[in-house]
């Protein structure tokens, strides 16, 4: 049975509505004509011109109990579950005790997420008619929402044992195989199908995806191109022969049928994405620009096409281009949104982005500036006004100044004089110019055939995971984004580059919710350090899982910084509050060179003999901090660029994250010290929200008639 579509064009009601408008003009016909009728609109997939003829039977004839189960079926299929099993109760009464009707209800509950009441039909109907393979395929599809591929597998078999031929036994068998890894037995099922159906288009089209699954493009490419041979308005099988052939490199096929279906549905987002994709892999930059753009104009939710689009931006657009501005416009307006929910973290990453993406944005660098501000940081709040006042174009500049100049300009008179004797004048130095880099990262992603929602899925999510490291404020993190073939490439690349850690990455994509799932290794020995899953679901489903990807990565690297210079006892360090230090931090002096990553789990290490000392801060600043030398030995031993790792810091209030989050968060041993904040708690899965998350494939398998 195939799931029940929830992507509704239009509401049900209004649907009721306008066949009751055809109602009261009855079609000539008796009621069986019309019933044949509509199960030929059923057997094209047409449930709304089904249910109209299955009304109008019902209307002629109110006991025909096979239309009210037809009903039920196009209800169901239409998303519309509680109406379905309405018309379900009264089919019932007119055929009692009739599997098909039980079987449907178990669907209609597995819809509705109701396992256990679906597991007890159809296992209720296994006790009385153990041969029948619809109770056997509803015990399948709850095994797949389970997660026990194998289990599925095993059902379908057993129904594929009772009928031979079934087609559904077959395709969602070749399905699962392929899932598992078993092509060979994939590619049995498919040809038995084919050599059944073989004038079905579905049975082409899910051919084509099982050969795509293990990587053979040209069987795909065939079996895809006589899909739509056979019914050229099966949408599915164009989008999928576009994708087949964009891993062919076959580009400008692909904007032919990207604009295909573009031409016959505007709001096709994935067309829209991948033919800007195939415009970029040709080299067609700046048509691929374009095209993202108009796409997101139309379909301005889909995140993964903004994601790729301001990559792309950010790697080739001049910084002067004045359409930079509408860009970040996006990303204002959402800040706004997240600042109505008084969700700081989430305006402070929105800011951000816009900033990236158009840093003269006068707009937001003013509300990240005032943000700045009311936490507390006014150098940096000083430094934001520095920046606009500096970058005010020469047309504005040539006239009166305005109030809001004139107030940016008054301002940051008073700031300077306000902020005379912080630690940067005391010590003579240039704290925003500092290099803090701390820690380099690469994040790796695997090139092999992938089945995702948007192609090329996992490239964009390690390019906008490595991306979500820098911010408006000075980073600690360099990560880089690099597709390999699997763990030992990314082991040798990680410790050839000299990076710290390396992260294997995935995502999971379906049409409403994501999976993300990742791997942390030590980049000198390959150890797993740790291991990253994280689910979202909802309109910001992407930014929101790579920031928690992002503070779960932060959380587990150790707050590390250097000696800049040194008066007696008194020592001065290139951290501050930017990096969550406060007045009490104590950290271990070591030796320049000799600190290492941990050879497995999370942490810092280094020997005895090569801790010099130990620091206390005693007064902090936003970038830089002055603390007291305790010196470990007879000989003083410490000098600038030497290391100093935290031990420790005070319990205080560390929660408004506007710059912080941007930071490492752990002490030496790898153990967190950020403040718990809701929105940024990593580790959330879809179990601990109660969602029953499945992978996305199942839906393909669902989506079998």
């Amino acid at each position: 049975m195939k799931k029940p579509n929830k992507k509704l064009t239009a509401s049900f009601l209004f649907i009721l509505f306008c066949l009751t408008a055809v109602f009261s003009q009855p079609r000539n016909g008796n009621a069986a004509e019309l019933y044949r009728l509509g199960v030929e609109q059923q057997d094209r997939e047409n449930w709304y011109g089904a249910s109209q003829y299955f009304m109008e039977v019902v209307q002629k004839n109110p006991v025909y109990g096979d239309a009210w189960f037809k009903l039920s079926q196009c209800s169901y299929q239409l998303g519309e579950c509680d109406l379905a099993l309405s018309y379900l109760d009264t089919a019932e009464k007119y055929a009692k005790d009739d599997t098909k009707i039980r079987n449907l209800r178990g669907m209609i509950y597995i819809a509705l997420e109701r396992f256990n009441d679906a597991r007890a039909v159809f296992e209720g109907i296994l006790q009385t008619a153990p041969n029948d393979v619809e109770a056997r395929f509803g015990l399948a599809e709850l095994d797949l929402f389970d997660g026990k591929l194998t289990g599925a597998e095993g059902q379908y078999g057993e129904a594929l044992k009772r009928q031979g031929s079934n087609r559904k036994a077959l395709l969602s068998l070749a399905v699962v195989s392929a899932e598992l890894g078993k092509y060979d037995a994939a590619q049995k099922y498919i040809n038995q199908a084919l050599s059944s159906y073989s004038g079905e288009t579905e049975v082409h089209y899910l051919s084509a995806m099982v050969y795509a699954m293990r990587g053979d493009l040209a069987g795909a490419e065939k079996s895809a191109r006589i899909a739509v041979e056979i019914d050229g308005n099966y949408d599915r099988a164009y989008e999928l022969l576009a994708d087949i052939l964009y891993k062919k490199g076959s580009y400008g096929e692909v904007i032919d049928i990207c604009d295909f279906r573009i031409g016959r549905n505007r709001n096709l987002g994935i067309a829209w994405y991948l033919k800007g994709c195939a415009q970029n892999k040709a080299g067609k930059t700046e048509d691929a620009i374009n095209t993202w753009s108009a796409g997101l104009s139309v379909v301005p939710l889909d995140e993964v096409m903004r994601a790729v689009l301001e990559l792309e931006v950010n790697r080739t657009v001049p910084l002067e281009d004045s359409r930079r501005a509408g860009w970040a416009a996006y990303h204002i307006a959402a800040a706004r949104e997240y600042t109505r929910r008084y969700d700081i973290s989430g305006t402070s990453y929105e800011y951000q982005r816009a900033l990236k993406i158009d840093p003269s944005n006068a707009e937001a660098r003013t509300a990240f500036a005032d943000m700045l501000n009311r936490s507390g940081f006014h150098e940096l709040y000083l430094e934001q006004l520095r920046f606009i006042k500096e970058n005010r174009t020469d047309s504005l500049n040539a006239k009166n100044q305005g109030t809001a100049q004139v107030k940016v300009d008054d301002t940051i008179e008073a700031y300077n004089s306000l902020l005379q004797n912080t630690l940067a004048t005391k010590w003579n130095v240039q704290p925003f110019y500092l290099d803090k880099i701390r820690w380099n990262i690469g994040i790796y992603y695997e090139s092999m055939p992938e089945m995702q929602l948007h192609t090329e899925g996992n490239k964009i999510a390690a390019e906008f995971a490595a991306d979500t490291f820098s911010g408006a404020a000075t980073a600690s993190v360099s990560a880089r984004a690099v597709p390999v073939s699997g763990f030992g490439e990314a082991y040798r690349r990680a410790r050839d580059n000299g990076e710290d850690y390396f992260i294997m990455i995935s995502i999971d994509e379906g049409s409403r919710d994501l999976m993300l799932n990742a791997v942390m290794y030590s980049g000198r020995t390959g150890a797993q350090s740790s291991e990253i899953s994280l689910y979202a679901a909802g309109n910001n489903k992407y930014s929101n899982i790579f920031r928690r990807f992002r503070s779960s990565v932060l959380e587990k690297l150790p707050i590390r910084g250097k000696i800049l210079d040194r008066d007696g006892k008194n020592l001065l360090v290139d951290l501050g509050k930017s990096e969550r230090i406060a007045d009490g931090a104590v950290f271990d002096i070591v030796r320049k060179g000799a600190v290492s990553t941990a050879g497995s789990g999370m942490g810092l290490v280094y020997n005895d003999s090569d801790v010099l000392g130990t620091l206390k801060i005693d007064e902090t600043g936003e970038e830089i901090s002055q603390g007291t030398l305790e010196s470990k030995g007879f000989y003083d031993r410490i000098n600038s660029d030497d290391e100093v790792v935290l031990i420790s810091l005070p319990e205080t209030d560390q929660r408004d994250s506007t710059v912080a989050d941007t930071a490492p968060a752990a002490n030496a041993a790898g153990s967190s010290v950020a403040s718990p904040e809701a929105e940024n708690t990593p580790g959330i899965t879809a179990a601990d929200l109660g969602v029953n998350r499945r992978p996305s494939f199942i839906d393909l398998i669902r989506s079998i008639y």
